[in-house]
């Protein structure tokens, strides 16, 4: 029995032996065109390969055999075109579209594309609640005004005319009005009287002197109008983060639409590169569902990104103020799938961004100047019962006959002084009242400035992190490209396996998902760090032209803005002037930091 078994396995050799005698001696197919179209090219005719090494020691690694030379192995593009234009897929890319949910129409006032500055001005035009918030400063400087008014003399002019008419009697007679006798008028009609009168009069009243009461009314309003305009200014900037925010969203969501189309294209090059080594017989027909599988799960993540980005466009155009259903496009001012240094604005020490937070937030500066309102309520309340001191001066001309004439003047001036003894409790309530809403100023003032600090120190952990984050992106893809180009070869050379490198794909994948993720989360740190230390934006003073400077100057690779992009006017009927579209650098090249850019990882070549 053991020599039979001996004999099976002899023969199962020799059997393996002649059959791999028989697939190397074979005539490789020839490539289709599809086949040359996606060929990798081919080493130099006198290029040696390297040994693979480990710690120095060569590897000894089974003998395989290589691909034919006219085999196709997938290569990844490692850079996208710039998202120019809304996409032009259907919705969704695979499946049954549904007309009507796409990337909406074009504004027929808006420029089609944007850069960050324009968005933020056309946000400032369009935005309902910053023209609720002016509205609430309008109201507030008519308070002022009002509260004033005590403070003003009282001119009041009367003019008068009257006219009276008088029957003084009836005249009564006997036997006169008839013939008969008796009882009759006696003809007489009596005395009448006409009297006419007329008066002209002027009154001034002025206060003299109340305590101060008044003018701490007039103070405590200026104060709530200053708020109602640190309001109005926070409002402001609040619109241009929120912009700022959904820009770089938009900008995000296209990115990852188009890496995940990417990745759908290498999905697909693979498949075919395994349906040419099952024609060739290099590989099992089972091989193709494993790849099959990620070219799938690839298609589901484009129908997911382009829900997202769908959405992150409505968002972007309901930020401006603008129908969810435009098309806008953003200016890409983050470069991606590049070693080169990003610029960004320089972060500082807690300490001081703190310090410039408190000077610059204006919701800061409105819990300050309510603390101040607080305190002019409570004195204008505690000067309830001072004694108050007021001048009347009168003029008046009336008639002096029956007919409204021979006038007579008379003048008249006074001095009164009114002293409220006892007023039912009213000014203690009114104290009590006052005094209680300044300890509430004072602790919202307290919970503003801790908010202030932990945005402030939130902002500044962000942006580190994000920097931090988006620099080791930028290291993962490079060594990820690498790791792909490496596995290809070694593939090529017949050296590892389907699986290996259908892992380095994937881990490509991941990279150029995670620097997209990381760019412009970088970017959205940056806004939320200027948001939370009141700099998103400058101010205009005077006429000058608004100039919105929220980002630093980038230097975008292989995005340029369109020539439409930094001429055309916003059509909205509002003062505000449409910046450039290039983006105004906040530190110049003489101040910032030189960088040197990272060295390039050296690639070993395997063939």
């Amino acid at each position: 029995m053991p020599d039979d078994r001996r004999v099976r396995l002899g023969l199962g050799a020799l059997a393996l032996v002649i059959g791999a005698e028989v697939s190397l001696a074979s005539p490789a197919p020839a490539p289709s065109v599809a086949d040359a179209a996606t060929a990798p090219p081919t080493a130099p005719p006198n290029s040696v390969p390297l040994p693979i090494t480990r710690g120095g020691v060569p590897i000894r690694t089974p003998a395989r055999r290589r691909l034919n030379p006219g085999q196709p192995t997938p290569y990844p593009i490692v850079t996208l075109a710039p998202p120019g234009q809304a996409t032009s897929l259907p919705y969704p890319a695979y499946g049954t579209p549904v007309p009507g949910v796409d990337a909406g129409v074009a504004a027929p006032d808006i420029p089609p594309t944007l850069a960050l500055q324009q968005a933020i001005a056309i946000g400032f035009a369009r935005s309902p609640s910053l023209e609720a918030a002016r509205a609430d400063v309008g109201v507030q400087a008519a308070a002022v005004r009002l509260a004033g008014s005590g403070l003003l003399p009282a001119l009041d002019g009367s003019v008068g005319f009257t006219r009276s008419h008088d029957q003084s009697g009836v005249g009564v007679g006997v036997g006169n009005g008839t013939t008969t006798g008796g009882i009759g008028t006696t003809g007489r009609t009596g005395d009448f009287s006409n009297v006419s009168s007329a008066t002209f009069g002027i009154t001034l009243r002025q206060l003299i002197y109340d305590g101060g009461r008044i003018a701490a009314a007039v103070k405590a309003a200026q104060r709530s109008e200053t708020a109602f305009a640190d309001t109005y200014r926070r409002d402001l900037q609040t619109v241009a983060n929120n912009v700022a925010q959904s820009y770089y969203v938009y900008l995000s969501a296209q990115r990852t639409t188009q890496v995940d189309l990417e990745i759908v294209r290498q999905d697909v090059v693979q498949e075919d590169l395994v349906r040419a080594q099952i024609a060739a017989g290099t590989e099992a027909r089972a091989q193709l569902a494993t790849v099959q599988l990620p070219t799938a799960q690839a298609r589901l993540a484009v129908v997911r990104s382009q829900g997202a980005e769908l959405s992150a466009e409505a968002q972007f155009a309901n930020a401006m103020g603008l129908d969810a259903n435009l098309r806008v496009q953003p200016v890409d001012d983050a470069p991606v799938f590049t070693n080169s240094q990003v610029s960004s604005i320089p972060i500082p020490t807690y300490d001081l961004a703190v310090r410039r937070a408190l000077a610059l937030r204006p919701d800061f500066d409105q819990s300050v100047q309510t603390v101040e309102q607080s305190k002019y309520s409570l004195k204008n309340a505690a000067l309830g019962q001072f004694p108050t001191l007021s001048g009347t001066a009168t003029a008046n001309d009336n008639s002096s006959d029956t007919r409204a004439g021979s006038f007579r003047n008379s003048q008249s001036l006074g001095v009164a002084l009114s002293l409220p003894f006892y007023d039912q409790g009213v000014t203690a309530a009114n104290v009590a009242s006052a005094r209680a809403q300044l300890a509430i100023s004072q602790a919202n003032l307290q919970n503003t400035a801790l908010g202030v600090q932990l945005s402030v120190k939130q902002a500044l952990v962000n942006l580190v992190s994000s920097r931090a984050a988006f620099n080791q992106t930028q290291q993962e893809y490079a060594t990820a490209v690498v790791n792909v180009q490496s596995t290809q070869a070694q593939y090529r050379a017949g050296v590892t396996t389907l699986p290996l490198l259908l892992n380095a794909q994937v881990q490509l994948s991941q990279a150029q998902t995670d620097q997209v993720t990381a760019v412009y989360a970088f970017r959205e740190a940056e806004q939320t760090y200027l948001y939370s230390v009141g700099a998103n934006y400058e101010t205009p003073v005077g006429n000058v032209p608004l100039v919105i400077n929220p980002t630093p100057n980038p230097q975008p690779t292989g995005t340029a803005p369109p020539p439409s992009a930094s001429a055309s006017p916003v059509v909205t009927g509002s003062p505000l002037v449409i910046p450039p579209a290039s983006p105004q650098p906040t530190v110049s090249p003489a101040q910032a930091p030189a960088a040197s850019p990272s060295p390039a990882p050296r690639r070993r070549r395997l063939f």
